[in-house]
């Protein structure tokens, strides 16, 4: 069972069967005025809110409120940047639908965000309160809001940071102090820097020497209504975010590989596009998991044949195109940025905040997609070929659908090199063998003169 524990206000529970959110009686009337009001209904009717079912009094005076399953969870460290930008600006939203309407999001974490396909959705409820008369003026979770989000991106645009190496090592994002003294001194420049990173960074270097003087957050104007800059301040943010979602775009040697296949003849290509397509079309899978994904090309095949499909690659590169693709176009595809050889682990307090990567998939999925991959793991990340398929069949409940690459074809040599000699006993027979306990093959196809297509199914 994950969980979440840190709001005074309430928590919420996966058993494996369902979310229930627990809301504590000290919480009950003011989450009944939000689930009443317009601003839930208006949040809910546009998707940036996950809703609330069955909504019931507890035994000890709250609420229990059941919520709706988001397909395959995931989180900021497997995020790519444009996934962390379209969280920053979600948050964004409904934080300024809620300040026109009375209310505001007390806090503003990116573990209160998730993915449905390529969508953002914020999951915490209890997060939006009403705004009263004696409230000190301004966001009051700015500050957590730049942790998470600003000055991620900024690490991501300027220091070549991912989501994945920030967030696993620090569950509260980054200080200021932290990222200002590595951007270049010309970035400095513009107001928003100033505003967000310059200015917090020198606060925090006061404070950590000693000096105890009152901090004013952005935002925090003098209780004065008419004078409250917050509109203005989300506005900012918002600006500031699309500039550095944008620079962060980059292009890696795998996330040109779709245009620029030298190692495919078009017939051979256009033969392992036509056998995909065949087999989507013939099984209609429902889920979908495409391992090695790249630029989503057979991830989309699959979802234009009515799939939910989860694409998984270690280049978060290629998979941040992907995703802007899909944000673009509208496809039911979730991007996850992990290495399926050494995937995301279970993690917060007594590894119950978070669930692994393996938890995640287990049982999950009626076709899986490995193709151009396997060779990638036994030689790469010298992965013993049952311990494999035995993985691969805890998340395969149906086909798995994989391209075998001989010893003599220019990318397995690429990527051998020195260590060819290695995998002298690499052959189609031996694979077929160490899956033979977990999957049965039912097709095998030629696409190229070095390469097969192996369907096998789950015994």
């Amino acid at each position: 069972m994950s969980r979440s524990f840190r709001d005074p206000a309430g928590q919420v529970e996966d058993d494996g069967r369902r979310i229930l959110r627990v809301v504590h009686a000290a919480a009950r009337a003011a989450t009944q005025e939000l689930l009443d009001s317009d601003l839930y209904a208006g949040l809910i009717r546009d998707g940036f809110l996950i809703e609330a079912r069955n909504v019931r009094p507890s035994a000890d005076g709250g609420l229990e409120i059941d919520h709706p399953r988001v397909d395959i969870p995931s989180y900021p460290f497997e995020w790519t940047p444009a996934m962390l930008a379209d969280a920053a600006l979600l948050t964004l939203d409904v934080q300024t639908r809620a300040w026109v309407a009375g209310w505001t999001l007390k806090d503003a974490p990116a573990n209160n965000v998730l993915f449905q396909g390529s969508r953002p959705v914020l999951c915490d409820l209890l997060s939006l309160q009403k705004r009263q008369p004696d409230d000190a003026p301004g966001w009051q979770a700015y500050g957590q809001f730049v942790r998470h989000f600003v000055l991620p991106l900024l690490a991501i645009a300027q220091h070549g940071r991912t989501p994945r190496d920030i967030f696993l090592a620090h569950r509260d994002g980054l200080r200021a102090a932290e990222v200002a003294p590595f951007i270049p001194w010309h970035a400095h420049l513009g107001l928003a820097m100033w505003l967000h990173v310059r200015l917090p960074a020198r606060l925090e270097r006061r404070r950590i020497a000693g000096n105890t003087a009152r901090e004013h957050a952005p935002g925090k104007t003098p209780h004065n209504p008419r004078a409250d800059g917050t509109p203005w301040l989300l506005s900012n943010l918002r600006g500031f975010i699309q500039r550095l979602a944008r620079s962060s775009q980059a292009v890696s040697t795998w996330s040109a590989y779709t245009g620029n296949r030298d190692h495919y003849a078009d017939a051979e290509l256009q033969a392992k596009r036509t056998a995909v397509q065949a087999l989507v079309s013939a099984r209609r899978p429902q889920r979908v998991l495409d391992i090695g994904a790249n630029s989503g090309e057979f991830s989309l095949l699959a979802a234009l044949a009515g799939a939910k499909v989860v694409a998984l690659d270690d280049d978060i590169n290629a998979l941040d195109q992907l995703h802007r693709h899909l944000r673009d176009n509208g496809s039911d595809i979730q991007c996850i940025h992990a290495n399926f050889a050494r995937p995301t682990p279970a993690t917060g307090w007594q590894l119950t905040e978070t669930q692994s990567l393996p938890t995640r998939l287990s049982g999950r999925f009626d076709l899986v997609l490995m193709l151009a991959v396997v060779h990638h793991l036994a030689v790469t990340e010298r992965l013993p070929l049952p311990q494999l398929f035995e993985t691969l069949a805890d998340c395969c409940a149906g086909t798995l659908l994989l391209e075998f690459v001989p010893r003599d074809d220019p990318r397995f040599a690429e990527i051998a090199a020195a260590n060819a000699s290695l995998y002298e006993g690499w052959s189609l027979q031996t694979l077929l063998d160490a899956a033979r306990p977990w999957f049965e093959l039912r097709e095998q196809t030629r696409i190229s003169s070095h390469r097969t297509l192996l369907q096998l199914q789950r015994r």
